[in-house]
This record gives C-alpha cells, structure tokens and sequence, in this order.
C-alpha cells in the first residue's frame, strides 16, 4: 500500500510546514501531489437575502484572496522544487470550502491541511477549527493536520496511535499504513480498555491490531494506561509527549451527521491543542 495521490490545501502563504511536509511525502512515495486554494466568496457569510449590499466589498475579497492565492502557489511550488516532487497542479477553486475540500479529498489518498489559526485568522473561511476534522468526517478520506506552530524536525518516524477497537480508529490505522510501514517506532496506546464501550479490543487489548500491523512489517509495541478522570485527550498529549511522536494517528469521531457536524470532545481537545501533526480517520 502507498500514497499516489495527495492534495493539499494551501489556504494561506504561511503554511509553509504544512506544504513542505505534502512535498516530502510525496517525493517519499512517488506521488502525484495537489496544491489547492478554495476561494469562498463574501455572500457564504453574508447572503444577500438578508438585504445586505456588499457591493465592491466582493470584488475587493476576490481581489485579496486572488493575491494570497498566487503567494500561497509560489510556496506550493517552492515546497516542491525543494522535496524534488514534479508530478503536480495547482487549484484554484470557487466556492464553500467544506464541501469544495470534500469533493477534492475524494479522489486523493491523503489530504494535507493546517491547523486552524484561531487567533488569528487570515480570513473568515479559516477560521473554523473543526475543518480538518469535517473533512475527515464528511469527505471519508484521511486528513493529515499539522500544527500552526513549532518546528517539526521529523515526521512519521515515531507514531504513536490512540486505539479503542472502534471503526474509525482501524480505519485511521489502515488509512496510516504507508507511514507505519516506513516508521522507526509505533506505539499502539490503549487507554481504559477495560471500560471501552467498544468490544473490538479483545481479550489482550491492543494486541490484535499490533499482530496485524506486525504482518505489515510493521515495527510496533502495545502500551495500556488507564484514566479515572476521563481526560482522554491529555493523556494523549501526553503520551505523545513523552515518546517524542513526530505523528499522532486516531480516529475523528463526529456526533451528528448533520450539515453542521458536531465533533466528539477527544477529536475537538486535540484538534485545538495538537503539538504534532495528527492523522485524522472516520
């Protein structure tokens, strides 16, 4: 299994861990990779039949976004030229970004996308936290997110995966197998198995899915940890921490299957306080 076609969104021009990190995986796995900037115009905000005359106020967001985009492809292609990766394009798109991202995501292996910059967004469509998270959800193709922030020295060298037995956590795994196959170390974390709603772990928890991987090739170890708060999250964050994880692989769990998708409290926690990309999977 590999990657042989990666999208990655290119929203904005400083995003440049984002596309250096698509670049060198798809230089890693000979694939083909796409740049994309999804340019959602005034009235997804503001619709005019609310009365509201946005007059020059489109035309100047076009203009303004038509100017990040051209900075954000010349960081796509510099990101490129770098990693040596050749077989690319480029997107510029028109319309809602979720579902524009959906439509690209279905026909990619892999997508590649920022954190969100809550605090400071560089326009209004990026200003959702969960996109990531609903692309993964809505699209059902993995979404590889890397944090805003910090130095990322490696990546997928040491991954650690949040395993519960449920569906979308093996479909993280089978969807991370290109990366497991090719990492030093995995870490399969375990964490309540005892008091899992979910029944797929098994009598040795965590040891099903390490033989599986193991078939792969893959170098894995099991660990179990147990939480009486019920902080998932954190002790997630903190495992990664503690291994030095370069790569967090999990499964995105959403609540409602709705327009708007409301994201379970682990997906939510970790998409705002991720210290290292994270492979999101539903």
């Amino acid at each position: 299994m590999s990657y042989k076609s990666i999208v990655v969104s290119a929203h904005s021009p400083h995003n440049v861990r984002t596309l250096n990190t698509a670049a060198s995986v798809a230089a890693q796995f000979d694939a083909h990779l796409s740049g994309s900037f999804v340019y959602e115009p005034l009235y997804y905000y503001y619709p005019t039949a609310y009365g509201i005359d946005l007059g020059a106020d489109i035309d100047n967001h076009r203009r303004a976004a038509e100017k990040r985009a051209d900075l954000a492809k010349a960081a796509f292609e510099k990101a490129c030229r770098a990693c040596r990766v050749t077989n690319t394009d480029w997107q510029f798109s028109e319309g809602e970004v979720l579902s524009t991202l959906n439509s690209q995501a279905r026909y990619a292996d892999v997508v590649f996308m920022t954190q969100t910059e809550i605090d400071h967004p560089t326009d209004l469509q990026n200003n959702d936290p969960d996109l990531p998270a609903k692309v993964a959800i809505a699209s059902a193709q993995p979404v590889i997110v890397v944090p805003c922030v910090g130095h990322l020295e490696t990546f997928g060298k040491r991954v650690l995966v949040a395993w519960n037995g449920s569906r979308e956590a093996t479909r993280a795994v089978r969807e991370a197998l290109p990366l497991l196959s090719t990492a030093e170390q995995v870490v399969i974390l375990a964490i309540n198995p005892e008091t899992s709603d979910y029944r797929g772990f098994g009598e040795e928890p965590g040891a099903d899915i390490a033989l599986y991987l193991a078939r792969h090739g893959v170098n894995v170890e099991v660990t179990k940890t147990v939480d009486d708060g019920g902080n998932v999250a954190d002790i997630l964050l903190s495992s990664a921490a503690d291994l030095s994880a370069d790569l967090i692989c999990m499964g995105a769990y959403g609540h409602s299957r709705l327009r708007e998708l409301a994201l379970g409290g682990v997906t939510r926690k970790i998409m705002r306080q991720m210290p290292v990309p994270v492979l999101l999977a539903h």
